[in-house]
């Protein structure tokens, strides 16, 4: 589920779209072309905190599915690929389900949607084989044109890896985030996680931190001879 975040105005949103999404021409077709200009500037912003506009392009993807013969597909996988790194984990299904099934059976659109369910399933690995294929050299067809898209999706994986362990090898690590380890152990050094043996042991925080929990119960006499003569009664 998206959060309420993510349709809180960006500090990024032109004045014209901010006035074109409040207002009566939100599903003006004419204004297609203005908010595709807009996806085109977020994918331009490597900054993954301010380049993902949630509701200016659902606002669009709406736009597509009122003037279907309007829709650019390239635009809608830009959109997606977006939202694959948006903090919002819920970003990404909230614009699925504006798209026909047509749309995602194109080939770039269903990539995304394999890669989807490899970072729902948190297998990191197989999203960046999937992604990039054995050849790292292999044009990045789905994500191609986002500027940033890397690193945000890094960000994202690490936030998992630091609520999950509190330690795990760098290699493991590396994995991951397609990093060699040599690139990992820079990335600590930045984090200032320390590193021995090739063992990085992560802050310990709320979601990483095992507690003791110790529940008890208080059962008064009273209460334990009404069960006792119920169950005598069964």
């Amino acid at each position: 589920m998206a959060s309420a975040s993510s349709f809180v105005r960006p500090t990024t949103r032109p004045e014209e779209i901010q006035q074109l999404l409040t207002g009566v021409e939100r599903y003006n077709p004419q204004k297609i072309g203005l908010l595709e200009d807009y996806v085109s500037h977020q994918c331009a912003n490597p900054d993954p905190t301010t380049n993902h506009d949630l509701m200016a392009n659902l606002a669009l993807l709406k736009m597509y599915q009122f003037n279907p013969t309007m829709l650019d597909l390239d635009v809608i996988r830009r959109i997606l690929a977006k939202a694959l790194v948006s903090p919002s984990p819920g970003d990404f299904n909230l614009c699925l389900y504006l798209l026909s099934d047509d749309i995602c059976l194109d080939s770039s659109i269903a990539k995304l949607l394999v890669l989807r369910d490899y970072l729902e399933r948190a297998q990191f690995d197989s999203f960046w084989k999937e992604m990039y294929g054995d050849d790292e050299e292999e044009e990045e067809s789905a994500v191609d044109g986002i500027a940033g898209f890397d690193n945000g999706l890094r960000k994202l994986i690490l936030a998992q890896v630091t609520s999950t362990y509190q330690t795990i090898e760098a290699r493991l690590i590396g994995t991951m985030v397609n990093l060699d380890e040599e690139a990992v152990l820079r990335l600590a050094k930045e984090h200032g996680w320390s590193v021995s043996d090739g063992v990085v042991s992560l802050p310990l925080k709320a979601e990483n931190e095992a507690k003791t929990t110790v529940i008890s119960e208080s059962v008064k006499f009273e209460q334990l001879t009404k069960i006792l003569s119920a169950a005598n009664d069964i």
